[in-house]
């Protein structure tokens, strides 16, 4: 078996370690000397803080990763992205290699595939854009808010420098009696809640009196149901009874009594018969008033000359005939 010196030895050790070296170097960078990748390059004026080894995606798979970052011709607003491509992927030349940042400030190339039938090679230039930071887009957010605010503020100030001006002394007055006033009326509603709450209360309070009335008359109610059912009954039966009697018949009859009543008036008011001639004809009337006036003087002269019409004398003297009261008075007139 052949010995190995010491320096050999050395040697292979030495070899070996700058091997491991270079590839873990390569690794920590996203290179892979054991596979043959696809460089491709952009130039960004600005990166947004990306990193050598960043992923790059298409449709959220990541395909490769940056592998390095250089600024073109010390000008720092030109900065040379290299992308190395690890799948075996077609990327057309009209696609955009677009750098933006997740929620947790994670920054990848998403690369944005266009349409066109030609696709880049190793060492092709794509086209590279850079998507605002969330910084930027509260920035773009915040800005119109900002300016509203201190558009109102300023307005505010204004309001409360007129207010300050229009409030002199009167008029602060007022306003510290507005406030009394609004104190007092606290007072009041305060007082108020407690004397509600004394009538709500279940021991003493008026409202739950009314209730215990209320449950004594219900009460009472419930207790005489069987009264007030026999009242209802008896009710019943008399206006069943009304309604089985000779209502009908009765009012036909006093319909009847009416219409001959009508025609009895109507009687009255012609000549036909006694009665309408006493109560029409004016001759009859006239005559009973002659004769009734020649009655009360007949009646009269007996009054006042019995003797015309008894003569009795126990000396056969004849009395003197007055004249009559009435004939008097009528001569004088």
């Amino acid at each position: 078996m052949l010995k190995l010196s010491n320096e050999t030895k050395v040697g292979i050790l030495t070899v070996l370690g700058i091997t491991l070296l270079v590839l873990g170097f390569n690794l920590l960078k996203g290179k892979s000397l054991f596979s043959h990748n696809k460089t491709i390059y952009a130039v960004c004026n600005q990166v947004n803080g990306l990193q050598p080894a960043n992923a790059v995606q298409v449709n959220g798979l990541v395909v490769g990763s940056v592998s390095n970052l250089e600024v073109m011709d010390k000008d720092a607003s030109r900065i040379l992205v290299a992308i190395t491509i690890t799948k075996k992927i077609d990327i057309p030349r009209n696609s955009v290699a677009r750098i933006s940042s997740d929620l947790l400030g994670t920054k990848t190339v998403q690369m944005e595939l266009g349409n066109a039938s030609e696709y880049l090679k190793s060492g092709d230039t794509i086209y590279a854009a850079v998507d605002g930071s969330m910084t930027d887009a509260l920035k773009a957010q915040l800005s119109p808010l900002v300016k509203k605010l201190e558009g109102t503020l300023s307005n505010i100030d204004s309001v409360l420098m007129s207010v300050n001006a229009i409030l002199d002394t009167t008029a602060k007055g007022n306003l510290q009696d507005a406030i009394r006033s609004l104190n007092t009326t606290m007072r009041n509603f305060t007082h108020t809640s407690a004397s509600l709450n004394g009538m709500l209360d279940p021991n003493t309070g008026n409202i739950q009196k009314t209730f215990n009335n209320l449950a004594a008359v219900t009460g009472n109610l419930k207790d005489n149901n069987a009264k007030i059912t026999g009242i209802l009954d008896n009710a019943q039966k008399a206006t069943d009874a009304l309604a089985k009697g000779n209502i009908d018949k009765t009012l036909a009859q006093l319909q009847q009594t009416a219409t001959n009543l009508n025609a009895t008036i109507a009687k009255l008011n012609t000549t036909d018969g006694t009665a309408g001639m006493l109560l029409n004809d004016k001759k009859v009337y006239n005559n009973l008033q002659y004769s009734l006036g020649n009655l009360n003087k007949l009646l009269e002269d007996l009054r006042v000359n019995p003797k015309r019409y008894v003569h009795f004398s126990l000396f056969g003297k004849k009395d003197k005939t007055k004249p009559l009261p009435s004939d008097t008075a009528a001569a004088q007139q």
